[in-house]
């Protein structure tokens, strides 16, 4: 039996008693019933920051409702799907917010896939209506053709120019001429109001189904982690078809009634820019960004008066230990590690700033419960190796369309990650790695991130990503890919030499790389399945 007795824990405000909830509604039967509240209760409040536009709460109402209004003309009905596949915009909060006014299903869909990769997607998720910016609509029409499903297709036009004609109108057109009339849907705590696809790094990618009770749980669960003030900025670099920035960021700080900075795209040039312009306080990135921003900007060149930034937040990867801290040496700034996955509504654990967490993923974010299992479900004692497991009312509803996949990751109410790990008796979690990315060295099970955390540790290292090389002896050696900082030399002999006593010498790396870049996914994740295959 584990004492959790031992573990620490946090003390949290009432949601009540929080100054950005003081006096407002904080229960609500659907993310459709608390946006719209949210309006009523600050029409004229600034919602979204974007370019040279500040929109405010109910003017995106109104869009959102100009949307909705031209969807019931469409036939479309609460429980439908509705795609978006826009470039970071305020359009993207009009569409999503629209269709889940009428109860749909509003499903974002990755702008990186190809033709094929959009006509499964289509196949998978069968839309009524697709909305797509103009920036993908020659990719989307390839796939819109190869699919036998053929969803109503509005373009979001931007300057991207393109020869498709499969739009039957434009979203700038539903918003000029569309009534403004409020569509809100009654709607339950479990029905469905999201649809986001996994990477499909193991295979064709999942549609996750998330429920108005999954979010309203993240949304309660960011209010009582207390990192939130009043008048509150932050600001959204990371794809806006990612469980992140909806899921994460843009629903709980409108259930805080806060703004928010839409960047287009991530620019280190532009980073510290919009920071001050803007007066953010808070921003979101992966570590790559922060190790871009760290390594290429001189402090000297920011003008720390009118800065307001207070925290950085950082998920996706593990953040190695010595940027967390240079990270706020250089900058002032605080970075506060987290953990998450789409089928948990995208965090599952935070870190809290306290010195000995530094290097885990945190504790069990507020309304969850996080434990190593075993692989027959069984909670593993402190210090042993297993599988990370979530459950609570975050946890997804299930996989679209796949009730195998559902039950093999949904098991007596416990999601299995599929990451492995470890917990200490305060209760902070470590990764290991991936289940599947276990290296199998003669039949010692080795995880990645045992060696790779060391090796973050290195002055001359950047970043490290280590994978199992295919050995006909062992079965699996270890191979560590590196890429060093710049101006940096290092050789493969001082690696392993460095190594020598920080891990069991079955571990050292047989094989060590030096390159310039990493295969990753669009939130800066290393794929490792990827990396496989340059050796």
């Amino acid at each position: 039996m584990i004492d959790k007795s031992k573990r620490y824990q946090r003390a949290y405000v009432p949601l009540a008693d929080l100054p950005t909830l003081k006096g407002r509604k904080i229960e609500f039967d659907s993310i459709a019933d608390m946006f719209l509240t949210r309006v009523r209760e600050n029409p004229d409040f600034p919602l979204v920051a974007y370019n040279d536009d500040v929109i405010s709460y109910a003017q995106v109402n109104d869009r959102a409702n100009a949307v909705a209004n031209y969807l019931k003309r469409q036939g479309v009905q609460k429980g439908d799907i509705v795609s978006v596949m826009i470039l970071n915009s305020p359009e993207i909060y009009y569409t999503l917010f629209g269709a889940q006014k009428l109860g749909c299903i509003a499903g974002a869909v990755n702008y990186m896939l190809k033709g094929p990769e959009i006509a499964y997607v289509l196949e998978d998720s069968r839309p009524k209506v697709a909305f797509v910016g103009s920036d993908y609509m020659a990719e989307f029409a390839r796939g819109y053709h190869l699919s036998s499903h053929k969803p109503i297709v509005v373009e979001a036009v931007t300057d991207v120019a393109h020869s498709e004609t499969i739009a039957a109108g434009t979203l700038a057109d539903i918003l000029e001429s569309c009534p403004k009339d409020e569509c809100l849907v009654p709607q339950s705590l479990d029905d469905a109001f999201m649809l986001l696809y996994s990477s499909g790094t193991t295979g064709m990618p999942k549609g996750i189904l998330l429920s108005n009770r999954n979010e309203l749980a993240i949304c309660k669960g960011k209010a009582v982690f207390g990192t939130s003030l009043p008048g509150d900025v932050f600001m959204i670099l990371l794809p806006m078809f990612h469980v992140n920035p909806l899921c994460v960021w843009t629903y709980p700080s409108i259930y805080l009634g806060l703004t928010i900075c839409i960047r287009k795209v991530f620019s280190p040039k532009d980073f510290w820019p919009s920071i001050l312009r803007y007066g953010v306080t808070t921003v979101q990135g992966v570590p790559a960004m922060y190790a871009y921003i760290y390594n290429a900007v001189d402090p000297r060149d920011i003008d720390f008066d009118k800065l307001k930034l207070r925290m950085a937040f950082t998920g996706a990867a593990p953040m190695p230990v010595e940027l967390i801290h240079g990270f706020r040496e250089k900058f002032g700034v605080e970075v506060v590690d987290g953990y998450g996955l789409t089928e948990a509504t995208g965090v599952s654990t935070t870190s809290s700033g306290i010195p000995e967490n530094i290097g885990s993923i945190g504790m069990a974010f507020p309304g969850l419960e996080v434990e190593i299992l075993d692989d027959d479900n069984r909670v593993l004692p402190y210090g042993e190796k297993g599988e990370i497991c979530v459950k609570g009312d975050a946890v997804m509803i299930g996989y679209l369309n796949k009730p195998e996949a559902t039950a093999e990751s949904l098991r007596d109410g416990w999601l299995h990650t599929g990451d492995m790990g470890w917990m200490d008796e305060r209760g902070y979690v470590y990764i290991s790695g991936r289940k599947k990315e276990m290296i199998n060295r003669g039949g010692e099970n080795i995880y990645p991130r045992e060696i790779e955390i060391p090796l973050e540790q290195h002055p001359s290292i950047a970043e490290v990503a280590v994978i199992g090389a295919p050995d006909p002896a062992l079965g699996e050696r270890v191979r560590a890919c590196i890429i060093l900082n710049e101006g940096c030399v290092l050789t493969a002999d001082e690696v392993k030499t460095y190594l020598g006593d920080k891990i069991a010498k079955y571990k050292l790396p047989e094989y060590v790389e030096f390159l310039t870049d990493f295969p990753r996914n669009p939130t800066g994740k290393i794929l490792k399945q990827e990396l496989k295959k340059k050796f």
